[in-house]
């Protein structure tokens, strides 16, 4: 079990910059997120991120230039993440003594997954509580994981649900017990438990609403999963009805499941081909990010251009070697504010045996960059 403390958080925003590079999702001579960019993502100040973009430059991991920005440094790369300075050790109750939780989660790895899971962190001093993550990677894991959870001293848990149709019988069980249990991103109907979401059906209205100012009438709405998924379907719920109250034709949105999970990469190329080329689709919706970063390499292979040829939004940022970071129109969820706000929920249920359920909804918002362009006829 990963034991992972909360720490300052320009001390977070470097270390996931550090995370990025020596996994090789920034190469030297790469831009970093404008500073701005950054304070809207983790919801800090300027100086917070200025704080740490100075003491990744002053390390030589990183050379800022003004008015062009920051980039990784071409002359080294970065530093093994160290633990911070010890600071002078003040009274703290004995670790054993700590209530302990445990965050759940599909994926630690994206910049979507760790910004959550830092806003979840926030919500939790290191001198109060122990905090556990957990990468879960698939359904069965993620069941396995929530049984050890219950059988074990964690006091409650925060989860980020595998994308799935149905639930588990391990979280019906730990309803009918009232668990302390928050979900973060997606809720499970017919399960009584809180949650923290960003209103996926705005996002769909969003994106659609963004490509039909833009001239765009035939749409791919695409997607790694099954589009009756719980945030799928809210998200085609979305994107439909928009359509509709736009008066766009039926055929208007097609709907593409189980994009390069289920054929080859030709069945996809063929596919791409046949939907931008004899069915006149000029702007593709992907749910996940790397729906995005698949359809942006596809669309690469086929000669077709990002946007002059087709528009691409997605929900989220991707983080690529071939595109900057403000290259992709996406939806904004607020995802460390999700987090911290799951973290909070799941406090207040374990220090004031607050047995409600609270359902928080987060408005998200399309940040507009070069993916998205007006539809040439």
């Amino acid at each position: 079990m990963a034991n992972i403390m909360n720490q300052p958080m320009y001390q977070r925003i470097k270390e996931d910059i550090l995370h990025q590079i020596q996994s090789g999702l920034l190469s030297p001579g790469d831009k970093l997120p404008t500073e701005y960019q950054l304070m809207e993502h983790y919801q800090v100040s300027r100086i917070t991120v200025s704080k740490a973009l100075s003491e990744l430059k002053n390390e030589g991991v990183i050379e800022r230039f003004p008015n062009r920005g920051s980039f990784v440094s071409r002359l080294q790369t970065a530093p093994a993440l160290a633990p911070e300075t010890k600071q002078p050790e003040e009274p703290v109750r004995s670790l054993e003594h700590l209530p302990e939780i445990a965050c759940i989660m599909p994926t630690v790895r994206d910049l979507f997954s760790m910004s959550m899971m830092n806003g979840v962190l926030s919500a939790f001093p290191q001198n109060e509580y122990i905090c556990h993550i957990f990468q879960s990677q698939n359904p069965q894991a993620e069941n396995y994981m929530l049984k050890r959870c219950m059988e074990t001293d964690i006091s409650g848990i925060i989860l980020f649900p595998q994308d799935q149709p149905f639930f588990s019988n391990e979280l019906l069980t730990m309803n009918l017990q009232k668990y302390p249990l928050v979900l973060m991103d997606r809720y499970l109907p017919r399960l009584n438990t809180s949650y923290v979401i960003a209103d996926n059906q705005k996002a769909g209205e969003l994106c659609v609403r963004h490509l039909y100012e833009l001239g765009h009438q035939r749409i791919a709405f695409v997607t790694a999963s099954n589009r009756n998924t719980f945030s799928v379907k809210r998200r085609l719920d979305g994107v439909l009805s928009t359509a509709e109250s736009l008066n766009m034709p039926e055929s208007a949105i097609q709907v593409v499941e189980h994009i390069g999970c289920a054929h080859e990469t030709s069945y996809y190329q063929e596919l791409v081909n046949r939907l931008v080329r004899e069915e006149k689709v000029t702007a593709f919706i992907a749910t996940e990010c790397n729906s995005c970063v698949y359809l942006d390499e596809l669309c690469a292979s086929l000669k077709l251009d990002i946007p002059k040829d087709v528009s691409l939004v997605c929900f989220d940022s991707p983080m690529t070697k071939t595109r900057n970071p403000d290259f992709y129109t996406h939806i904004n969820q607020s995802e460390y504010l999700m987090g911290q706000e799951a973290g909070l929920l799941l406090r207040k249920r374990l220090e004031q045996n607050d047995m409600g359920v609270y359902h928080k909804v987060i408005n998200p918002s399309l940040e507009v960059y070069h993916s998205t362009a007006s539809v040439v006829f």
